[in-house]
């Protein structure tokens, strides 16, 4: 059983591992670049060349998704593991080499190809634990808000995918060069994606607390992710694979998905204040980051509709604060273990600082003060983990003002 425990949580690190190096090499190399402190040669240029691609397939999907997937859901679900392990396994190396190929070869387009089916076999994973945990007759509460995120966003991402792929080897089979703008296409399902697990998270921040009614917020994440990857599969295949990444498909394709996105994260917004407005609530670590998910969002879909762009660097930088909230709430409440809070305030708080630097009207050196803050935010969480890791105590909690030890919910081990 620990041995199993072990492999499950080192396939889990294993994605987000790669999440994190996709995002420090997509956006580190191409903000240094732009400040003239990297050359456009050798394999810098390369790395430049592939910012989009990192960026947009290997930050979100193998954090929010796979990673998330693997190290949480087993114990929201009340079992030991995954199913299927070694198909999780084939699944991360899949998606580490497609990263690896595509920094690092000319094969561009074989390697997303790749990344399409590591990714479909990640989500089959997911699904399949999902939907094995009610297989027998015996009766559970029902789903929580982050397992509904997970399941949505693992089925809009198993409805989409094939589409990618279908285009990519269109592009193979008629030996076609690489195309940046196939990928932009593929945008559109990825908000999905951050919106569908991002808000999962949010919710599960004061899921226990607030006690939000799991009907209407599964409502509307399935209403949602429904309404966006059919909007975006008629899109791609109304005007047939050749032309799939055409300017009109895609202002076509983004204009309908948008709109679907825009609504159901209003009504999410809401049904998150409805639930929180009276409840008795202590702002802890992992819910300031969830206000922070869904203010820098609330800011993308603002300049979005205002000024006709900002909506992806903003979602790009909500999942930093969604994946943050996810791992703070899993260390926390998902494993009972202690971690030093004031140092996690101070990287939230470094954090907000360079999330409002990076505001492009800025000058120059206030993107560099931002991408400064920004990476001491990450080098504060990392020695938060570290000794929330090597300490691997309880976590503990003030009732009736006195400490005692908080320990999770059992877990249900099924074979």
């Amino acid at each position: 059983m620990l041995r199993q425990t072990a492999s499950v949580d080192g396939v889990g690190a294993g994605y987000l591992l790669v999440a994190a190096l996709a995002g420090l090499l997509g956006g580190g190399v191409s903000a240094f670049q732009q400040l003239g402190m990297v050359p456009h040669t050798g394999l810098w240029a390369g790395i430049e060349q592939a910012h989009g691609a990192l960026m947009l397939l290997f930050v979100v999907v193998p954090a929010l998704v796979c990673g998330f997937g693997t190290l949480w859901l087993p114990r929201a679900l009340q079992r030991e593991g995954t199913v299927l392990p070694g198909l999780n396994k084939l699944s991360l190396a899949s998606v580490s080499a497609a990263g690896v190929l595509m920094v690092a070869s000319p094969w561009q387009t074989e390697a997303a190809l790749l990344w399409c089916v590591g990714t479909l076999l990640a989500v089959m994973v997911v699904l399949a634990t999902i939907f094995d945990s009610r297989a027998d007759s015996a009766p559970r509460a029902p789903f929580s808000p982050f397992v509904w995120g997970e399941m949505l966003a693992s089925a809009v991402l198993l409805l989409t995918v094939p589409v990618l792929a279908a285009v990519l080897s269109h592009q193979v089979w008629s030996s076609a060069a690489f195309t940046p703008s196939v990928l932009d296409g593929f945008a559109e399902p990825i908000m999905l994606v951050t919106l569908l697990a991002g808000f999962g998270i949010v919710f599960e921040t004061g899921a226990k607390v607030a006690r939000f009614s799991p009907f209407p917020v599964a409502g509307v994440m399935s209403a949602s992710a429904a309404a966006g990857s059919i909007l975006w599969v008629k899109s791609v295949f109304a005007h047939g694979l050749a032309g799939a990444a055409t300017v009109a498909t895609l202002l076509s394709a983004q204009t309908l998905v948008l709109s679907a996105a825009t609504l159901a994260s209003v009504l999410l917004a809401a049904l998150w204040m409805a639930g929180t407005w009276r409840a008795s609530m202590t702002v802890k670590i992992p819910m300031l980051w969830g206000l922070g998910f869904l203010v820098v969002v609330s800011t993308g879909w603002i300049s979005q509709f205002m000024q006709g762009d900002g909506l992806h660097s903003a979602l790009q930088v909500g999942t930093l604060y969604a994946v943050f909230c996810g791992l703070y709430l899993w260390r926390g409440e998902g494993c009972g273990r202690w971690y030093p809070t004031p140092l996690a305030a101070v990287q939230f708080g470094l954090m907000a600082a360079g999330t409002a630097l990076a505001v492009p009207a800025l000058p120059v050196a206030c993107q560099m003060w931002s991408g400064g803050l920004l990476g001491a935010s990450v080098l504060c969480f990392l020695l938060t983990m570290g000794l929330s890791f090597v300490q691997n105590r309880p976590m503990v909690e003030k009732i009736a003002g006195k400490d005692v030890a908080f320990e999770p919910e059992e877990t249900m081990v099924r074979s």
